[in-house]
């Protein structure tokens, strides 16, 4: 029989259970559009939904902040989502509209960073 393997952050939440998700190792990071249009980044056992926004007009190159990669305007979407609990503030990101291609160059540390914002006082 083959024994059961844990990963990092699952030994350290079962040790340490209230231990800040910044402190903790990146675990699978899923980055991804729904039929809505709503983007989802989710680390487990964290989730945030970022709401689409009207597009603006303009010709000024925009950094999507997932991959870092400079997208023209129309290339580009922007996203709210709340912070907090409460979800009475809101903060606002710039990531390429076509999301499938951008996770696939975006970086684990930048889609837990905003991740963290979302959740994180």
């Amino acid at each position: 029989m083959g024994e059961k393997t844990f990963e990092e952050r699952e030994l350290i939440l079962e040790l340490f259970p209230g231990t800040s998700p910044e402190l903790l190792p990146p675990g699978e990071m899923l980055y991804y559009r729904d039929e809505e249009g709503r983007v989802h980044i989710r680390e487990e056992p964290h989730h945030l939904v970022l709401e689409p926004l009207e597009a603006l007009q303009g010709t000024t190159p925009i950094v999507c902040e997932a991959c870092l990669r400079h997208i023209s305007r129309a290339s580009a979407q922007f996203f709210r989502f709340g912070v907090g609990q409460s979800g009475r503030h809101f903060r606002y990101v710039a990531l390429c509209r076509d999301t499938e291609s951008c996770s696939g160059v975006a970086r684990p540390g930048r889609l837990r960073e905003i991740l963290l914002r979302g959740i994180l006082p």
